[in-house]
């Protein structure tokens, strides 16, 4: 898990989120069941677009890519379901995996100690050993962990087998028989593609490479 920036509000919740809102409330207040439609206009493919754009593609608590294995669900940060004014609020709507989706569930984030990751640093509460992420001493972390079974088998799996691939190439940066701009270079890009926010599971290999840099030759 990272730590999230908000983006700009996409056009057509600027425009219908008040009017989306007021319908939706004003049928929950006449104990009228609203229709399907009526519940789920967050779902809009330009609100799902610019979720995804500031999620990087990924889980917002997991850090799974999504899109080529799953459609990835419109998630409520604060569960609709305990406050449906907040059905279509743009800084309430995230961009999350199925399985943490429904192991979030309709929790309290509050209540519950779960890592709001737009307004909280996950690197304060959650620390990346290898494939698995313990928490650091805090109830954030502690529940957070829990709750969404981040360490989960076949996510410390996929985590595992990215470590192994980029820890693949670090080896390589390591060998003492190529030159070193060419090991720098191999280091740059490795930093480039796995080290940015964009890249699946970004916290665990950020945390991975700081461990390793100390093995560095000098000139790097």
């Amino acid at each position: 898990m990272i730590k999230l920036t908000k983006i700009a509000k996409p056009d057509v919740l600027t425009e219908n989120g008040d009017a989306w809102t007021q319908a939706l409330l004003t049928k929950i207040a006449s104990n009228v069941e609203p229709t399907l439609t009526e519940k789920t206009r967050y779902r809009h493919p330009d609100i799902k677009a610019a979720l995804v754009a500031e999620t990087h593609g990924k889980c917002a608590y997991c850090e799974s890519k999504l899109q080529h294995i799953h459609h990835g669900d419109v998630e409520h940060i604060f569960p609709k379901s305990k406050a449906p004014e907040k059905t279509f609020e743009w800084d309430n709507l995230t961009f999350a995996c199925e399985i943490c989706n429904q192991n979030k569930s309709n929790k309290d984030p509050l209540l519950e100690h779960i890592i709001d990751p737009y307004h909280i640093d996950p690197a304060l509460h959650l620390q990346f050993l290898g494939s698995f992420v313990f928490p650091l001493g805090t109830a954030l972390g502690k529940s957070t962990e829990v709750i969404l079974d981040l360490n989960r088998v076949r996510l410390c799996e996929a985590r595992k087998e990215h470590l192994e691939r980029v820890m693949g190439i670090f080896e390589t940066i390591l060998r003492e028989e190529l030159p070193l701009v060419t090991r720098k270079s191999i280091y740059d890009n490795l930093l480039a593609e796995e080290g940015s926010f964009s890249a699946a599971y970004s916290a665990m290999t950020t945390a991975a490479l700081a461990a390793m840099k100390a093995k560095l030759p000098q000139g790097f």
